[in-house]
């Protein structure tokens, strides 16, 4: 398991140094501008510990480098009161070493802490095969259902559940 941090803009420079298209055409649709992202980062570092919205970055436990991040979402479209949205994200030189899986599952388990949280909803992008591969190793199928793609345009993207919950 990795350990979880708060996002914040201490990850700027890593994150604008790591971004590759397809990081960019997944999180937002395009590459992150520098002013852009230091107001992300900034609103992240507001958001409260238990809050509906919480980011977090994943740093490599030798090196210290940023790997990725992702998030736990109460508040998305689509989304049950019982349900939460789990995104997941690695930085182009972090793939390809199993990090992907370890993050991921590190994101599943802080959503596990919230007791009102039943079930995980991932939405992937169906050439996505990677982030496909990861969701299946922590244990998320695909319901068949599309949906529209977080950063808008006219993508589409599948819907993936996870329990949270044993009884679930």
């Amino acid at each position: 398991m990795l350990r979880l941090e708060r996002l914040g803009t201490r990850h700027a420079q890593e994150i604008l140094a790591g971004q590759d298209a397809l990081l960019a055409e997944e999180i937002i649709g395009r590459r992150w501008e520098p002013h852009a992202l230091a107001d992300f980062l900034r609103r992240c570092e507001r958001w409260s510990e238990d809050g509906p919205v919480q980011e977090f970055a994943v740093s490599d436990p030798r090196t210290g480098r940023l790997l990725g991040g992702g998030g736990v979402r109460r508040l998305a479209p689509g989304l049950a009161r019982d349900q939460a949205m789990l995104t997941y994200w690695l930085l182009a030189p972090a793939r390809g070493r199993g990090a992907g899986a370890r993050l991921a599952a590190s994101i599943v388990e802080r959503a596990r802490r919230d007791p009102r949280m039943v079930e995980a909803v991932l939405l992937i992008a169906p050439y996505n095969t990677a982030s496909q591969a990861v969701a299946r190793r922590i244990g998320a199928r695909p319901t068949g259902e599309s949906a529209p793609h977080p950063a808008g345009g006219s993508r589409r993207v599948e819907r993936w559940v996870l329990p949270l919950c044993a009884d679930s």
